[in-house]
């Protein structure tokens, strides 16, 4: 009688229980990544292995009955139980290669999610960056998404007539028919069912919010992860969210950040005092090459609202800056939210100077700094009246009063090549926008510095002389009268609202007691700011 092959299912047994007790033991999160991971075709992939290893370990049965296929003897010594073995060993590395570089499916955003919102909760940020940022193009373009029908609708909707265009042309306004009027309600209601039902576009929005407003997460990422935040900006969700403030809290905060390290080796000067961005800054680089961008994304308000804040509520800050000056000129200063917030505010304006920006970029946050130091200031003591900075709040003041004068002069370098063609021919288009905005800036701290009981006579002295050299370099330049005359009315009679007669007389004074080259060559300040006081005889009115 024939011997009958047997047919050993150990070794399958042995491998379908290991796959059981790796699958009971794995925690949870882990098992919403394998699920995210994969897809259709890798579960096609499996399933083929897994009918040809039966395939291959039930072949004597097969064979009795007549459904095996030989395609001849075993070649390299292989035999059933090796072949099983290898297309095991094939399928753990191909499922390990795909867990390893994973593709977003739109069906498999809702696992996707589950997935961040677990590491948000157990806080394991690093890995959540990991998996996050090679999908995020693919989320932020499905966020934006608008489904087929959608788009269809909007293409076939007939578009609304401007009747106020038409009536100042001259013309009559078009009613609309009743059948197109109908068309457009009906064309509206498939494109508000469709993106009610495209949970791909929600489910991706939704995710995006969950990772921009987490302040914990955005705090993490401003510090180990700095440039994979600025992928986030720009997007709708972040416009409507507060990321951009949480993101440059976040950097001031961590005296460690890539933005101290950037600002420290920011120190080359392109032209006069305006700094130049190397390409290896690319936190500064993002947000000023093109200071649009600044403006666009609301980052000077970032920026003042961090500093206003610390100045506000930070004790201990404002007891280190009412010390000595002793090391912070040196060392501490890159270490200085206040001062750092300061020095992104003079790369951000310098920048917008030399693009022809037609906007403030809120300069203006400057005479708030001012203010709110003065209150956070200790009296100066007359044993600091031979010092130059004797506190880093002087110092402080100095930077405020010094680069507003830069920002005035600066327009005298300005390169036309630099500013968009559109822009410089636009209709109303100023050169000397910002740069005029610098010098009521300017005015406007003065107004507040110089009658302060806060600051020494000799300290009100150095900042009023360098503003009064500024006026004088403007002054001199011809193409820049209109900025000079401003000047003049800014800094004594003040631009928006007229300053006090206190405040002139305070002025007048401090300017009197100036070097008298100084006052010689700005004689026509002296002339202006005196005849302010004499009642009819103010020029500047």
């Amino acid at each position: 009688m024939a011997t009958v092959p047997s047919i050993d299912t150990t070794n399958l047994l042995t491998i379908l229980g290991v796959i059981a007790a790796v699958w009971a033991l794995i925690s949870p999160t882990s098992r919403l990544r394998f699920r995210y991971c994969v897809t259709w075709p890798d579960w096609i992939v499996a399933g083929t292995v897994f009918l040809i290893i039966h395939y291959l370990i039930f072949a004597p049965a097969l064979e009795s009955v007549g459904l095996y296929y030989s395609l001849g003897p075993w070649i390299w010594g292989l035999d059933n139980s090796s072949a099983v073995y290898l297309l095991l060993l094939l399928v753990v590395i191909y499922f390990f290669w795909r867990t390893r570089s994973p593709t977003l499916a739109r069906g498999k955003l809702y696992l996707f999610r589950q997935l961040i919102e677990n590491l948000l909760l157990a806080k394991r940020y690093d890995e959540l960056v990991l998996l996050v940022e090679p999908q995020l193009p693919k989320l932020i373009k499905l966020s934006q998404h608008q489904p087929f029908l959608a788009r269809l609708a909007d293409r076939f909707t007939p578009r609304a007539q401007s009747n106020t265009a038409t009536r100042l042309s001259g013309g009559q306004p078009k009613t609309k028919t009743a059948w197109k009027r109908g068309l457009g309600v009906r064309l509206q209601s498939v494109k508000a069912w469709s993106l009610g039902n495209d949970q791909a576009s929600e489910q991706a929005s939704a995710l995006i919010l969950d990772l921009i407003t987490s302040s914990s997460l955005v705090a993490h990422l401003a510090v180990a992860h700095p440039y994979f935040c600025l992928k986030f900006v720009g997007t709708p969700e972040e416009i409507r969210s507060d990321f951009i403030e949480q993101y440059m809290d976040a950097l001031l905060t961590e005296s460690s950040s890539r933005l101290y390290m950037e600002l420290k080796n920011n120190q080359n000067l392109r032209e006069g005092n305006r700094l130049a961005i190397p390409q290896y800054n690319r936190l500064l680089r993002y947000f000023f090459a093109d200071a649009s961008v600044a403006t666009s994304n609301g980052l000077y308000r970032a920026i003042g609202e961090a500093v206003c804040r610390r100045l506000d509520e930070d004790d201990k800050l404002a007891e280190r800056l009412n010390r000595p000056l002793g090391g912070y000129h040196d060392v501490d200063r890159f270490r200085c939210p206040i001062n750092s917030g300061i020095t992104l505010f003079e790369i951000m304006l310098h920048e917008g100077i030399h693009q022809g920006l037609q906007d403030h970029m809120w300069l203006h946050y400057f005479r708030h700094f001012a203010k709110k130091i003065l209150d956070r200031m200790c009296a100066s003591t007359d044993k600091d009246s031979y010092l130059e900075w004797p506190t880093p709040f002087h110092y402080l003041l100095y930077r405020l009063v010094s680069i507003s004068t830069d920002w005035a002069e600066q327009c005298s370098r300005i390169n036309d090549a630099e500013i968009p063609e559109e822009t410089r021919n636009a209709e109303g288009f100023d050169q000397h926008f910002i740069s005029k905005e610098a010098i009521e800036a300017l005015g406007s701290m003065l107004e507040d510095i110089l009658p302060s009981p806060r600051i020494s006579d000799s300290f009100k002295k150095y900042l009023l002389e360098i503003a009064i050299r500024s006026y004088v370099k403007i002054q001199s330049d011809h193409n820049l009268a209109d900025v000079a005359s401003f000047f003049l009315r800014a800094v004594i009679r003040g631009s928006a609202l007229q300053t006090s007669t206190s405040y002139r007389q305070s002025l007048l004074d401090i300017f009197e007691r100036l070097d008298h080259r100084l006052r010689g060559d700005a004689q026509q300040f002296g002339e202006a700011l005196s005849a302010s006081l004499v009642v009819g005889q103010d020029p500047l009115r």
